[in-house]
C-alpha cells in the first residue's frame, strides 16, 4: 500500500494538510484529498510536485494565498 502525505507550499514554508492520504480527487480548482481512515478533506490549489519513491510526499500550491 502506497500512503503519503500531502503538504501545501506557501512560499516561505511547507505546511502539512493530511498524512496517510491513499486517493486523491480533482475537483473544480481543487483536490478531495482521503487517508487511510476515510477522512476527507478539500484543497483548492494545483499539483506542484509528487515523489512517491523516496518521501511519499505530495506538494501542493495556490498561487491566489500566495498574492
Amino acid at each position: 500500500m502506497c500512503l503519503s502525505n500531502v503538504c501545501m507550499d506557501t512560499g516561505n514554508l511547507k505546511k502539512e494538510i493530511m498524512r496517510d492520504v491513499g486517493r486523491i480527487e480533482a475537483e473544480g480548482e481543487g483536490f478531495w484529498l482521503t487517508n487511510l481512515f476515510g477522512e476527507k478533506v478539500f484543497i483548492e490549489g494545483s499539483i506542484q510536485s509528487i515523489d512517491l519513491i523516496d518521501e511519499n510526499l505530495i506538494i501542493l500550491t495556490n498561487e491566489k494565498a500566495k498574492q
